[in-house]
Parts: structure tokens; sequence; C-alpha cells
């Protein structure tokens, strides 16, 4: 088996090299193909008994397009699944290869090697074509239904502008326009898909075929590889909340500064223009503050009346989230190149005379340029002149926040007031600068930022409360309300949280994360959805159908087809292990009972009888990164392995990998937490006696990172490290053959360059080589019963003689690029063939950022490509089927009809499939099913 597995990669290689230099490179290499898209038969299907527990199917096609065949029962379910894949010179078995004409035997039995009992009574479907059609979305479509918590509002005549993003460091930062009554307008960030690249000067494309662009954020590393960041500045966990500021077209924002998760990215301004367009200098970025040591994780902007300077505050101290306001307040000129400069206060005094501040949190501007400082510890409102001298001063008890109504000059502050000794949020209104007298105030409204609609017949208050609602969780939180004066009160006119709760009913599942998170795996059996491991929804339907609550923490699930839930566990949260699990008869509760592993372990702290014993370390994540399970029970298990003895520095280097060199290059990474906790657990057990499993040590063999164990339905295992590819694994899955699917941490080589490289580039600065190439990872298939390596040359076990063929991965890092470094070249041994482009999947550094494969019953595989916005389809063969999706945003698929085979994509982390769905999460603020349909099909007898 070795030497055939050899001489087949060896004959792929060269393929792969001569593929490249052909032309454009594909993601697939000879011998596999791509599906002529001809769906039509030319001998329609026929079946015949040929003997016993012997059927022919035979039928014929008019090209080489994908063919799926199966055995259906009488209510149209699959007890069979007989073949699938593209015809001609790289058809899958069954199918025979360079033939038109296809013969099949089916022998009477089901997926589960069962004799069928009445045999006769089912049917032969005979499918060309794949073709996913958009069915429905799940969890509500409301756009009101914002993602993570609300960052910043500010509106105009145009109406409300709303950003939002989860505030973790992987939460990325949306911002949705709205008109002044709360009704959706369009996505400004991430833009239309209309976007030609003349208004899109800053933002990155793709090359991903010849001719064929697929537009990025600024930061294509961002959109493609990790975050899905598309808004400079607000992603990730530099910068809190934000008052953002618009002069024009023009929205204004900035980063965080330099401070706790801000690395060591320079204080910078942004904008991006309300129709979505982009400008080169806004996506970029200038200087906010002089120097880079200046921190800013919740600024506040107002721009003076005639647009001519933007004063900011909001400039901070300390670690993120401390809101310890610097004592000034600073503007700039929006059209120029210069820092901003003081306007008023002193950066090095507090104090509570006329010239100082302590603490100012809140500003804003007049209709006479007046400019307006919530002085919050000095317990007052101060108000300047445009030239910064002192004007008035209002006394308020603790203001955070003011706004001004811009035709009536009306003063709206929101700050702590005093009530029978207690401290009770408020909104107090005050006439004008001209009389400032209270006029009203409404006790219990908090928020995090406020904006004054100016335009509306009566005056509105927007207000973002922030606290994320997590599913099924109100906690007497909300993301958006608008309220309306009445009288001397306010009525609240819309409530978003409220909206969108009212158009999802039932199936409403809170807030979306925007973030990392949405994990989408299908229970093919009973055709359900279950969302980030525990929501449950009916694919048939749509609707909600429970919820089940893991015995502890979870990484990954999976379905087999005797209808067992597969789960692995958390190693770090909970134990290491997986187990089996009955989801027929789901209690009250939700808590799912165990089915024991014959041969599992007992776990008794934990309740278990019989998990599988894994060998996961934690590392300085805790988590694992895949799980796969076929229809008959076998388990697939991505197992992390850090432990490597007397050369302990790399696993170390294993664990951190990238660490260091994002840091240096502004990303912030926090692996270094975990790490350290990690390695002291591996030795605690080491004193207790217990084996800590490492890598065998060989020449090329990374001794430490991803690694793939396989086990037989019956928890023994059946191959021990079967995959060890080092570096990092997103997904894993296991067909019926034994064959295992994992996507790798490195791009494809062709000609010795990564996949696509040279293919990318920015809108509006040609030449640019900022943006130059997507980081993809690489989708490898393993021959059957062959051990999989991926080997280096300069692995710590170093190479003597490298293979006779040229290397086919990079062990590349994105932040450094080392392309013409050949020794961090690899080669894939034991693989039966491998695809490119496989995205998001990060270079280093914090692995949090994930993508997982599926796999479904007629082997064909479902893979992210985050690259191209889409989803690719293979067969067994790795003959590709189709791309499905292209770039696209909420307001396309809002557009979407019932049938529609158009399928916007934004950023897919998350796919699975059943024989008649498919599912996945985008962005994770949206939940798509497709309907598996065909082109072409025809279902006859069995005679």
């Amino acid at each position: 088996m070795k030497q055939t597995a050899g001489v087949a990669l060896m004959v792929l290689a060269m393929s792969w090299q001569s593929a490249a230099a052909d032309g454009f490179p594909k993601p697939y290499s000879p011998p596999c193909v791509e599906r002529e898209n001809v769906f039509e038969f030319t001998e329609k299907p026929a079946v015949k008994t040929v003997g016993q527990d012997r059927y022919e199917i035979a039928f014929a096609a008019k090209g080489n397009c994908d063919v799926t065949v199966a055995i259906i029962d009488p209510e149209g379910k699959v007890v069979r699944h007989v073949a699938s894949g593209v015809l001609g010179v790289n058809a899958p078995a069954p199918l025979q290869k360079n033939s038109l004409k296809q013969t099949l035997l089916w022998n009477g039995k089901d997926d589960l090697d069962n004799y069928v009992k009445e045999p006769l009574r089912m049917r032969v479907r005979v499918m060309l074509g794949l073709k996913p059609a958009f069915d429905k979305l799940l969890g509500g479509t409301s756009p009101l239904n914002l993602p993570g918590e609300v960052q910043g509002i500010v509106v105009n005549e145009e109406g409300g502008f709303v950003f939002s993003k989860d505030l973790g460091s992987h939460g990325h930062s949306t911002l949705r326009m709205f008109d002044r009554d709360g009704k959706y307008m369009r996505s400004v960030i991430p833009p239309p898909s209309n976007l030609t690249p003349e208004k899109a000067a800053g933002l990155s494309y793709i090359e991903y075929e010849e001719g064929k662009k697929a537009l990025h954020g600024a930061d294509v590393y961002e959109t493609v590889a990790k975050g899905g960041f598309w808004t400079p500045g607000l992603d990730g966990r530099g910068l809190g909340d934000i008052q953002p500021a618009i002069i024009g077209k023009r929205l204004f924002f900035c980063n965080g500064g330099v401070g706790y998760h801000g690395g060591c990215r320079a204080s910078l301004l942004f904008s991006w223009n309300t129709d979505g367009s982009t400008e080169l200098k806004g996506m970029r970025g200038r200087p906010l503050a002089a120097d880079n040591k200046t921190e800013h994780v919740a600024p506040r902007f107002a721009a003076s009346p005639d647009g001519k300077r933007l004063y900011v505050g909001g400039i901070t101290e300390g670690y993120y989230g401390s809101h310890n306001f610097v004592p000034m307040i600073m503007w700039l000129d929006p059209e120029g190149i210069k820092p901003a400069v003081l306007f008023a206060g002193d950066p090095k005094v507090m104090g509570s005379d006329e010239k100082h501040f302590n603490c100012p949190s809140g500003l804003d501007c007049d209709a006479a340029g007046r400019v307006y400082v919530a002085d919050q510890r000095n317990n007052r409102l101060q108000v300047l002149s445009p030239e910064g001298k002192f004007l008035k001063t209002l006394e308020v008890d603790r203001p955070d926040l003011v706004r001004v109504h811009q035709k009536t000059g009306a003063i709206y502050i929101l700050h702590q007031a005093r009530v029978e000794g207690r401290s009770v949020p408020r909104l107090t209104k005050f006439a004008s600068f001209d009389d400032l007298k209270e006029v009203y105030h409404v006790d219990g409204l908090t928020g995090k930022t406020m904006a004054v609609d100016s335009w509306s017949a009566k005056p509105r208050i927007w207000l973002g409360r922030g606290r994320k609602q997590w599913a099924e969780e109100r906690s007497g939180s909300f993301s958006v309300r608008i309220y309306e004066e009445d009288g001397n009160a306010l009525k609240v006119a819309v409530d978003f949280d409220e909206e969108a709760r009212k158009e999802a009913g039932a199936n409403y599942m809170g807030r979306w994360g925007g973030s990392i998170g949405g994990k989408v795996v299908c229970d093919p059996l009973r055709e359900k959805l279950f969302y980030n491991n525990g929501i449950i929804f009916d694919l048939a339907t749509g609707r909600r159908a429970g919820r089940i609550s893991h015995p502890g923490p979870t990484d990954d699930i999976a379905f087999d087809k005797h209808g067992y839930l597969h789960a692995h566990f958390n190693p770090g949260f909970f134990l290491p292990g997986v187990g089996r699990f009955d989801v027929d008869n789901i209690p009250p509760d939700g808590r799912i009972k165990e089915v024991p592993y014959d041969y599992g372990i007992e776990a008794p702290g934990a309740g278990f009888r019989g998990i599988m014993p894994v060998r996961d370390q934690l590392g300085a994540k805790y988590f694992q990164d895949g799980f796969g399970v076929n229809m008959r029970g076998e388990v697939a298990e991505q197992c992390n392995i850090y432990y490597v003895p007397k050369m302990d520095d790399l696993g170390k280097d294993e664990a951190m990998q990238g660490t260091r060199e994002f840091l240096n290059k502004g990303f912030w990474d926090e692996e270094a937490n975990n790490f350290a906790a990690s390695s002291r657990k591996i030795e605690d057990a080491i004193k207790r006696g217990e084996e800590v499993y490492s890598i065998r040590r060989e020449p090329g063999v990374p001794l430490s990172g991803g690694t793939v164990w396989t086990f037989n339905r019956n928890g023994e295992i059946k191959g021990e490290s079967i995959v060890t590819a080092g570096k990092l694994i997103n997904g894993t899955m296991i067909d019926e053959d034994g064959a295992v699917y994992f996507v790798t941490g490195r791009p494809k080589l062709y000609d010795g360059k990564i996949f696509l490289y040279a293919r990318g580039g920015t809108y509006g600065a040609p030449g640019d080589k900022l943006n130059g190439w997507p980081f993809t990872g690489t989708l490898v298939k393993t021959v059957v019963n062959a051990k999989c390596r991926i080997v280096q040359k300069n692995a710590p076990i170093h190479m003597e003689e490298t293979p006779n063929r040229p290397p086919e991965v990079s062990s590349i890092s994105f932040v450094n690029d080392e392309h013409d470094n050949k020794s961090i070249h690899a080669w894939v041994e034991g693989a039966e063939w491998l695809y490119a482009g496989a995205s998001p999947i990060v270079s280093g550094g914090c692995s949090c950022p994930t993508q997982r494969l599926h796999t479904d019953w007629f082997k064909r595989t479902f893979v992210p490509e985050a690259y191209r916005h889409s989803i690719g389809i293979l067969d067994a063969s790795g003959n590709l089927v189709l791309h499905v999706g292209s770039y696209g945003t909420l307001d396309d698929v809002r557009a979407l009809k019932a049938g529609s085979t158009d399928i916007p994509m934004l950023f897919v982390r998350f796919v699975s499939a059943t024989d008649n769905y498919m599912c996945f999460d985008d962005w994770n603020e949206r939940l798509v099913v497709l309907k598996l349909g065909y082109h072409a099909e025809e279902t006859v007898e069995i005679k």
C-alpha cells in the first residue's frame, strides 16, 4: 500500500505543478476535473433483477456531469447511497471511468449492510447535476436583530446608522442604516454587492478566476483567513463603544489606539461613506493622536455645523474598559492630514475651574457651533465657544452622554441621579443654551450610546444599551430603542429587539453572535439541524424543534445512521473524551442520555459509563479542532498534541505558533494566557504515573500540533494518529471506506508559490503588495488504510532525503512573506488528493477562528471558500462538482426568493448537509438552508 500511495502521489504532484504552469491556478489538480454543465439523459435509467439479491441499474448521460444514484423507500427516504460523482477520467467508484454509460449493481442491502426486507418495493433514483437552491432562513430574518452588541449610533437627515459587534477579541463590526422610523434601509458595512471598483478604494480583492474578482475588506487576511473583519479600527477587542460623526456623506470613526488588546497599532481615524462606498484615505486611516501611545477605547466625536471641524473626546487611560477619560477635548480638520490638536482642557491636569475637566465623557455641538462637554466627575456640563472659550456651566449629577437638538437647541443628557440616597440612571432634557432649565426627566433609562433625531416631527432619542442577549435570554437588556417625546414624557416608538422577537416568533434565538461562533451540524437521519451544538431546527418546516443540553462543554458533535449523536468534549473546560448519546428521547430538561461504547472507559466523576479514550492535549487554547462520524458510527477525532519529551520548546512553539509575529504586526493574541496552565497539567499527570502521549519521532514528521485518530463503532482505536499533520487542522470527516478528510493550515503550492499568489490587490492602490495574496488552507483526503503525514525537510528530526516530487504545501505564516523560503515547503504523504482554497483558517497565533467542512452520505465534501465567498462541493475522487455562492450581504439574502440558485455569501465558517438540504452559518448573523435539487432526475421501479 505504501508503494502504491507513493507512486500515485508522485504522478499527482507532477500534474499539480503542470496544471499551474498551464495558466490560472485551479483549486483542484489532474486527474481531478470539474463537471460539465450538461444535464441530460441519453438513456433513461432502467433496473432489472440479474440474480439473488442482485439488481442492475443502467443509464447514460449526455456529458460528464455529476451523477447521484440512490435506492429509496416508498416514502422517498434513501436506504442505500449507491454512488455520486463526476463522470469521466476520474469518476469515483463504483462509477466506471471514461464512460457516459453506467452500469451499477445493488446487492439488496441498506447503508448499514442489512438486507432490505422488501427490495421490490424500493425504487431507484438517478439524478444529474446537483443544484442547490435557496429554501429558507432559520431563527428569524429581521435586520433589526443586530449581531452582538450596539457599538455606536449616529442620526442625520438620511436616517440612523448603527454599529454593532460582539465585544470579544473576534467580534466583527457591522454598520446598518435605518430610516428615522427605525425601518431597515441597507447594509453600509459590509458594502453593497453592486459596488464598483471605482467606489471601493482601499478595499481589497482576490482574483480567484481569470477576470473574476471577489471583494474583501481593507485587510484581506481578516476577510479570508481570520475574523471576517470589514471595518478598520472597530473590529476585535481594541475598542468598546464609540460616538461616530457624519460630515456630508462621510461617517467618521476610529480605532482604540494603543492599549489592552490594541497590539502596537497607532491611533488612527477612519471614514466610510454612508452609501457603502469607500475612499483610500478613509480605509488606510490618518493619524488621530500625534503619538503612538494614545488609547481611546470609548471615543466621542462631534462635527461642527459647517463640517470644518471634528471634535474628539473620550481619550482614555489604563486598560480596556476603564473609561478613565483624559481631561481634554481635541479637534482636527476632517479634510486634512494632521493629527488632532488640543481644543480645551489640559491632558496632564484635572481641575474644576473653567479651563479644566475631570473625566470628560460626553461631547456634542449645537447648530451655532458651540461645544458641549459632559464633565462627569465635576458633575457639570460645560459649554464652550467654537474658539474654546468658556461660555456656561450647567450643574448635572454625573453626566455621561450629551446630545443637542440641531433645530431647537434642546439638550439631552444621560447621567446618574440620586433618589433617596440611591443612584438612578436618568435622562434629563434641558431647554436650550439660552435657558438652561430642566424641561423633564425620565428615570431608568440607560445607554452606552445615544443620538437625537433633530428632523422628526417630534424629537426622537435613539439609545443603544449594549449588553448581549445570548440565546433565549433577556437579561433586562435591549439593543436599540427609539423614544419619542410625548409632552414631557417619552414613549417607545421602536424597540429593535421586540420587533425581531415578533418577526421570529417561536423561532427566536436571541441576538446573533456577531463573532466566530455558529457551528452548524445536521442530523441526516431525522433531517434536523443542531445550531451551536444545542438548538434544534426541523429542516423541512424551518421550525424550532427543541434543544439539548450536553453533560459538559462540548467542541463538536456528529451523527451516525443508527441515530446516535456523538460528542467531542472540550478537554480543558470538561474532560478529554468522546461520548455517544440518544437523541430519540430527549427529556424536558434537554439533558441527553449516554449510550456507552463497548470499548469505552468509565469517567465516574462525570457520570459516564463508556466514553472513547482520546489523547487530547490542552495547549494554549484547550479546544480541539474537528470531529466526524460516518454512517456506521466510526469516528475520526481531531487531537492536538503538544507534549514533546526532552524537547519542550517544540510543543510550546507549536501551541504558540505565530503569537510573537502577530503581536509585532499589531494583531492582539492571547494564547499565552493558557499554555502555562496546560503544561502544569501535563507535568502533574506524569508525576501521577499517567501516560502522556507524544508523537513518534520520525524524519520529517512534526512532533506537535494537529493529528487525527480513528475509532471503530464500538469505541476501539482503529488508527492511532492516522493523520499527523502538525501545525493546525480545521475539521475532520470520515467516509464509509475509512478515508479521512481534513483541512490543514498550509496553502497548496503551485510551482513553488502558494495558491493565488500575487492574485490579490487593493482598489485605488495599484502595485500595493499589502493584500497581494490570500492565506488559505488545503483540504486533504487520505488514502484508505494509509498513514497520512505532512513532512518537512527542516522538521525536528531532519530528513536526509526528501520525496522525489515537488513539494505540495507550504508552512508559511501569513504575517511573514517567505514565499522563497523552500525550507518551509512540505509534502503530504498518504494523500489521495488535495484541494486548495479552504478558508477561513488562520496561519498561526490564536486559532479560535475556525471552520468545519462536511462529508455527506454520498461521500461529497462541502468546504468553505472564504477567499471567493463560496462553498466548494467535491466528489470522493476530488472532482469539483460546483462552487455555490458569491459575494453578498444581508440585503442580497433578504431579496432571495425560494428556488434561487444565485446564493449570496459573505463569510461562511460552518457547513453541513443531509440528503436533501445544505445548511450554513454566514458571518454568525444568519442561518441559511438550501434545498439540494438536481437539474434532471428519474425514478424507476425495481423489476
